[in-house]
């Protein structure tokens, strides 16, 4: 699958940051979080809604799937494999046997900071809804 082949390689070669180790490479079949910002046009908000982002991957789904913090800017190859031009957006990733098999973004997260439970509820009902976790 070309996705597959592309956004391995793009993981692979892109500088990555975060507040864990990454692994580059799914080898475990577990979906991938990928949180997409531009540090050319930021938010007001975008910060905050990024370590609230973080926080409910490393509550939520720690050890249930990978997650990837990359900057638009200096990746914008991203931003057009994901049809993305949003200051914030979180992709999720399905993978089923060692290769992607889908994925859907939520975007409009920076401007959901007002309350962290809604906040924290919206996010987890993305992602289950999408990868089928319940």
């Amino acid at each position: 699958m070309r996705l597959t082949r592309l956004l391995f390689l793009m993981l692979f070669t892109a500088k990555l940051s975060y507040a864990e180790p990454l692994s580059y490479f799914n080898r475990s079949n577990l979906p991938e979080a990928i949180i997409l910002y531009n540090s050319a046009n930021p938010c007001e908000t975008c910060n905050k809604a990024i370590n609230m982002l973080i926080h409910v991957l490393k509550a939520e789904y720690r050890y249930k799937m990978h997650a990837y913090l990359i900057d638009m800017e200096r990746h914008p190859e991203f931003a057009a494999l994901f049809k993305t031009d949003a200051p914030l957006t979180l992709v999720i990733a399905r993978v089923s046997d060692n290769e992607f098999s889908g994925y859907d973004k939520l975007i409009g997260l920076q401007s959901q900071t007002g309350d962290s439970a809604v906040f924290n509820r919206h996010v987890t009902e993305f992602i289950n809804n999408f990868l089928g976790f319940y």
